[in-house]
């Protein structure tokens, strides 16, 4: 499969810090993956593959109410530059498109996350370990979609199942980052 996807478990942290010290590039809506945000090697264990992103969701603290002590929090995907790798024969821009999918797919449970812990009521928002068990649900939530969309594509070699994804995830791309007119 061209990309398999590596979940590692994000935890509330200081954004800025980590995208420095981890090489880590955050989602933008509007802009497309290159090559050279793969920089990481495949192990002996992915012979099989010819590509891979390791992606996953960050939440950071935007602000905190002075009057009710509720947190109100931002959602970040992220890839691993250094976790992402493509073998030479792999770097097409179908492989590409595919790995870009992933991180599409990361995006919209980051959008998903923030929604729904900013929309929890200002009691529940001040409990850390609930925002935290909501962040771990939707990172096991984005793992499974991971999954089947690998599954399903064959990891991208059934071309028409890749178009249907693609056509999918637009769709839902579309309608997340379309503003509200009001």
């Amino acid at each position: 499969m061209k990309g398999l996807f590596l979940l590692i478990s994000g935890l509330m942290i200081s954004f800025s810090g980590m995208a420095q010290e981890y090489n880590v590039l955050a989602y933008e809506p509007g802009k497309k993956l290159t090559w050279q945000d793969f920089q990481g090697r495949p192990h002996a264990s992915d012979a099989h593959k010819g590509a891979e992103i390791t992606v996953t969701i960050f939440l950071k603290a935007r602000e905190t109410s002075f009057w009710s002590g509720g947190t109100s929090y931002d959602a970040y995907a992220v890839a691993f530059k250094n976790e992402s790798w493509v073998k030479p024969g792999y770097k097409d821009d179908y492989t590409l498109k595919h790995e870009q999918i992933h991180f599409d797919i990361a995006h919209l449970y980051a959008e998903m996350l923030e929604i729904e812990i900013n929309n929890l009521d200002k009691k529940t928002i001040r409990q850390k370990d609930q925002v935290e068990k909501m962040l771990n649900e939707k990172l096991a939530q984005m793992q499974a979609h991971q999954n089947r969309y690998d599954r399903e594509t064959y990891g991208g070699n059934n071309y028409a199942k890749q178009k249907k994804w693609s056509n999918k995830i637009a769709k839902a791309l579309k309608i997340i980052n379309t503003e509200a007119e009001v």
